[in-house]
C-alpha cells in the first residue's frame, strides 16, 4: 500500500538535479503528487509530495544520499486532509516595509485557522520614498468557516498602508 510523504532537499544547485530526483524516485516506484522547487543565489530547494510503498521508502532514502552525497534531504509523512473543507485561495499583500511584518501576517493567519501554503515576498527599496516596500503572494488553504473577505480584512488590519487583493 503506498503512503504519502513530504520530501525536501536542498544544496547547491546544478543542472538536471530535479530530472535525475524524479527518476530515481519512479525507480523505486514512487510518484511525485505536487511539487515546488525554488532557486535563489546558487542554491535551490524542491520540496514534493510523494506516494510510494513504505517498504521502498528506505531504498529511496538511501538512494538519492548515494547520488547526491552534498545535498540535505529529510522526510515527513503527509498529513491527512480533507481538502473539501478547505477553499485555496491566493492573495496579493503590498505594504511598506517593518521589522515583524511576516510574524504579524503569520499569527494573523493562525488566529483564523488559516493555512499560510506558500509566501514568496519581495522587499523593494523605492528611492522617491526613502524606503521600502513589501510584496508578496500567498497562496492559503481557508476553512469554510471563514470568507476570503473577512481574510482580507484582518490582513488589512495590520496597518493603514496594507492592501491585500485576491488574484
Amino acid at each position: 500500500m503506498k503512503k504519502t510523504f513530504v520530501t525536501t532537499v536542498s544544496g547547491v544547485t546544478e543542472a538536471g538535479i530535479i530530472k535525475s530526483l524524479a527518476e530515481i524516485t519512479r525507480k523505486h516506484g514512487g510518484e511525485w503528487q505536487m511539487s515546488k522547487v525554488i532557486k535563489l543565489g546558487g542554491q535551490f530547494t524542491a520540496l514534493f509530495e510523494m506516494a510510494i510503498e513504505v517498504e521502498s521508502l528506505s531504498q529511496l532514502e538511501s538512494d538519492f544520499e548515494t547520488h547526491f552525497p552534498t545535498l540535505y534531504f529529510s522526510y515527513a509523512p503527509a498529513p491527512e486532509r480533507a481538502s473539501s473543507t478547505y477553499q485555496s485561495v491566493k492573495l496579493l499583500f503590498d505594504c511598506n516595509d517593518r521589522p515583524g511584518l511576516t510574524r504579524d501576517i503569520d499569527n494573523t493567519l493562525a488566529d483564523l485557522e488559516v493555512e499560510l501554503e506558500s509566501l514568496e515576498s519581495h522587499r523593494l527599496a523605492v528611492i522617491g520614498l526613502g524606503t521600502a516596500v513589501f510584496s508578496s503572494t500567498l497562496k492559503l488553504a481557508i476553512p469554510e468557516s471563514i470568507t476570503c473577505e473577512k481574510v482580507i480584512e484582518s490582513l488589512e488590519g495590520l496597518g493603514s498602508d496594507v492592501r491585500v487583493s485576491q488574484i
